[in-house]
């Protein structure tokens, strides 16, 4: 159901307020607010929301500069309108509209069905701001901040760019056991809050979801504390997920890594690759439930202090000639 609009009438006098009242009632989706005084709706609880302010003016008012300013600084996205007397009454009100108190000075005498018109196109303005925002939030849901932020910077897909990074993959062991074992729907109302306690501990620690990998996600950390962060974030995440009966293999690796836009210009989507990448997928896979395997370059740059020691050996890791150098680490972190 939309949002309803507010519109508040402001009038001094009570036959020319009466007399906008009768005309602005009669507005579509219009919640109707009704002040002798502007000073009365520094109270008014639409005063909190995005409104329209219509303010018949008159010679007599006291000037509305200070009162004008107080709202717009505490409802910034009220639109204001102005009904005043032409000559010097509107030249008074103009540096207050030059300012951005007043987004609209209206002669008198006024058309009331043309000025219904114009407050209805504001109504339908706002509405159209108040949907996209919306929509907007939800895109934030579905993409990654920092992905969003190079997005809007290079569009166009093939772009890319390196970055020293570490790259974190999660995986949930033997999801097929654990799917068998229950209904499918009640594995994926399990497994949607352990990814997203996942995603809200990497957040906690500074790093940024790429996106999720069926039964886990990759998530990457930058800076210069990104090593510690991410050693610290993975261990969270063991020590939180011990409740649970399900074990989860962490791969963590550090070093440059390629981020960009791939797809087409019908579909596109932030991700990372690159040498980093693939090691710490591959650490993930052959990491046990319950364990955190990385890099011993990422276990030392992390300047982690270890309760247990971690045990270190060289793994063939497929797609490398060379073995690569990694760190079995206990997820039991310093007290």
């Amino acid at each position: 159901m939309p949002s309803q609009n507010h519109l508040l009438i402001a009038d001094s006098n009570a036959y020319t307020r009466s007399l906008l009242v009768e005309r602005m009632v009669r507005l579509e989706g219009c919640a109707l607010h009704v002040h002798a005084s502007l000073a009365d709706i520094q109270l008014a609880p639409s005063a909190q929301c995005s409104a329209i302010l219509l303010l018949n003016h008159h010679a007599t008012d006291a000037p509305p500069a200070d009162l004008l300013a107080h709202l717009k600084h505490v409802c910034p996205t009220t639109q204001v309108l102005v009904i005043v007397s032409p000559g010097t009454e509107k030249r008074a009100l103009e540096p207050l509209r030059k300012a951005g108190h007043i987004q609209g000075l209206i002669e008198k005498p006024i058309d009331p069905d043309a000025l219904a018109r114009q407050i209805q196109d504001e109504m339908a303005r706002q509405n159209l701001a108040r949907k996209l925002n919306s929509e907007h939030l939800n895109l934030l849901r579905f993409l990654p901040t920092g992905g969003l932020r190079r997005i809007f910077k290079h569009p166009e897909p093939g772009h890319a760019e390196l970055f020293d990074m570490t790259v974190m993959f999660t995986d949930i062991r033997d999801s097929s056991r654990h799917i068998v074992a229950s209904t499918a729907q009640d594995y994926f109302v399990r497994l949607n809050r352990i990814l997203g306690e996942q995603a809200r501990l990497i957040r906690a620690h500074d790093g940024m979801v790429v996106k999720t990998t069926g039964d886990g996600l990759l998530a990457v950390f930058e800076g210069a504390a990104r090593c510690h962060l991410a050693l610290k974030c993975a261990q969270a995440i063991q020590c939180t997920n011990r409740a649970d009966a399900i074990g989860i293999g962490i791969g963590l690796s550090d070093g440059l890594v390629l981020t960009g836009i791939l797809g087409t210009h019908e579909h596109v989507h932030f991700d990372v690759i690159g040498k980093h990448v693939h090691v710490a997928a591959r650490l993930c896979a052959l990491a046990a439930g319950g364990e955190i395997l990385a890099t011993q370059d990422t276990a030392a740059k992390a300047h982690f202090d270890f309760v247990n020691t971690p045990m270190t050996e060289a793994i063939q890791v497929k797609g490398f000639a060379k073995p690569v150098a990694c760190a079995h680490i206990q997820p039991v972190p310093k007290e």
